[in-house]
């Protein structure tokens, strides 16, 4: 995993947490695709934006559903949905998953 993209990025700790079932690799401007060989499945992903939140929220929620991840687990539970809270400690929004994701 390590190999992918670095320490500290979305595929790499999602890798370790599903202990090398799934093949994740991040691009450019919120793009991501996994590979799930158990299940003979690919996912492509991309957020319009670009927007790396909602990409790294999204690709949880799909592995979620394709029960490959454990929505429970630290490294997935780090891009759920979330409060968005500015340098001032102010909350400014909510990241939101729309209807169907998980």
């Amino acid at each position: 995993p390590e190999l992918a993209a670095g320490e500290g990025r979305a595929c790499t700790e999602l890798m370790r947490a599903m202990q090398g079932r799934v093949a994740i690799k991040t691009g450019a401007e919120a793009v991501f695709v996994a590979i799930i060989p158990e299940k003979k499945l690919g996912v492509a992903l991309k957020i319009e934006d670009g927007n790396a939140r909602a990409s790294e929220a999204a690709l949880v929620a799909i592995l979620t559903r394709l029960g490959v991840l454990d929505a429970a687990h630290p490294m997935a539970q780090k891009r759920l949905p979330a409060p968005q809270i500015n340098c001032r400690g102010t909350r400014t929004g909510e990241l939101r998953l729309a209807a169907g994701f998980m």
